[in-house]
């Protein structure tokens, strides 16, 4: 069973809705120090210069997460890579219920950033942001 199937059960066909941003990136992904060998297989490997990688995320939401019941999963490419920080995750939620999906997936762009490796030893971890409408 692949890992999207196991966070969305044996459902043949789920609502996923695309979530258009203004371009800017704003919204930075939580606790990806713990996804760096995912990232680092998404953008292939740790470069000079490191990345600004655009692509898309899914955003998913983990009601059963044991920390947080109102969490967002962020996966790329079938990978988790973090979370949605808990304000934007309650946020994002009500985002989808206001507009009448509530509960369901979405997607968005996503810019993987770092993930440098020079030679005198400097190292950057890999950040993702994400492109999310900018609540005021």
């Amino acid at each position: 069973m692949g890992f999207l199937s196991r966070l969305f059960g044996s459902k043949k066909q789920e609502l996923i809705v695309n979530i258009p941003g203004p371009g800017l990136f704003k919204h930075d992904v939580v606790g990806e120090s713990k996804y760096q060998k995912e990232l680092s297989a998404i953008c292939g490997g740790k470069t000079e210069d490191g990345h600004k990688k655009v692509v898309t995320a899914l955003l998913i939401h983990e009601d059963t997460n044991k920390y947080d019941n109102k969490a967002i999963l962020v996966a790329i490419d079938g990978n988790p890579v973090g979370y949605l920080d808990r304000e934007n995750a309650r946020q994002f939620r009500k985002l989808l219920a206001d507009e009448g999906y509530p509960g369901a997936g979405a997607t968005c762009a996503a810019k993987i950033v770092g993930g440098w490796q020079r030679e005198d030893g400097d190292e950057g971890h890999f950040g993702v942001k994400l492109d999310l409408p900018v609540v005021e």
